[in-house]
């Protein structure tokens, strides 16, 4: 009897072909199970997530998948609710230096995790500059930004390819990857963790059908940034892989401070009454 408990726990809930909701990072997204395996801590399955690029299809366990349901459907709601609140920590009625502090503090958070991301000084202040300009002046980045997030990429990648003589192909390829990889992480988490509550309606109306990469410009970037290692934290990279994430993190924060006069063009502009109006109520 104990042992046919066992059997039914370790019984595979989910089958091949079937849409579930999956963990990864701090947010639940809609995956396609493609293959199943018993492992002895139990089921295994091999996902792929919807509109994701193949590459990021992985092995999850019991713990980071539930069924699609409404119920699941509600939290997966409320954890992006969640998160869009804490993107707007600190824009309540304190003003002057008890703001900075606070953008402050929630950038310095990232060096507790494993992933760590080591912003320059200059790219820190970029970042407080931008939440003061849209939190407590009312301004807005206008749209599309010149260059875009997938400009600043390609450049710095075709910086790395015509450095071909101090780099070897292998961390030419790895670094090429990384690039690759950081544009899906910013096409996916631009409309749930990267946008102030007083950019939503310009987002909605202007980018939200588009590839955000093409729209949106360095300080987007930065805060991407601020929260990859929150976004890595329940995927299955190892420690080693987090190292090396870190590693082209930094060198890309280096690229982008050295090239800032040029990366950073963006026009803010006092948003519409309606905008303002709208951003209020929700």
């Amino acid at each position: 009897t104990s042992l046919d408990w066992r059997a039914a726990m370790s019984e595979p809930e989910f089958k091949a072909n079937e849409v579930v909701l999956a963990l990864h990072g701090p947010l639940l997204y809609k995956a396609k199970v493609l293959k199943v395996k018993k492992t002895k801590d139990g089921p295994n399955y091999f996902v792929h997530y919807h509109k994701w690029s193949k590459k990021w299809d992985e092995w999850i366990g019991v713990d980071r998948i539930q069924k699609l349901s409404h119920e699941n459907e509600k939290k997966q709601k409320e954890l992006r609710e969640k998160y869009e609140r804490e993107d707007q920590k600190g824009s309540g009625k304190g003003k002057g230096k008890k703001r900075q502090r606070t953008e402050k503090s929630s950038i310095e958070e990232i060096s507790a995790t494993a992933l760590k991301v080591n912003l320059p000084a200059e790219l820190k202040k970029r970042l407080i500059d931008d939440w003061e300009n849209i939190n407590r002046h009312g301004k807005i980045m206008q749209l599309p930004v010149q260059p875009s997030v997938e400009e600043i990429l390609d450049f710095y990648v075709a910086g790395i390819e015509d450095n071909k003589t101090n780099m070897d192909s292998k961390q030419i390829e790895l670094s090429k990857n990384f690039v690759d990889a950081l544009k899906t992480y910013f096409e996916h988490a631009l409309g749930t963790l990267l946008l102030y509550r007083l950019e939503r309606p310009l987002y909605e109306a202007e980018a939200k059908e588009k590839n955000p990469t093409k729209v949106y410009g360095a300080e987007h970037l930065l805060r991407l940034f601020v929260k990859l290692p929150f976004l890595v934290a329940n995927t299955e990279l190892t420690d080693e892989q987090k190292r090396a994430i870190s590693k082209e993190v930094n060198h890309l924060c280096v690229h982008i401070t050295k090239k800032k006069a040029h990366l950073f063009q963006g026009v803010y502009k006092k948003q519409q009454k309606e905008h303002l109006d709208a951003a209020k109520s929700r």
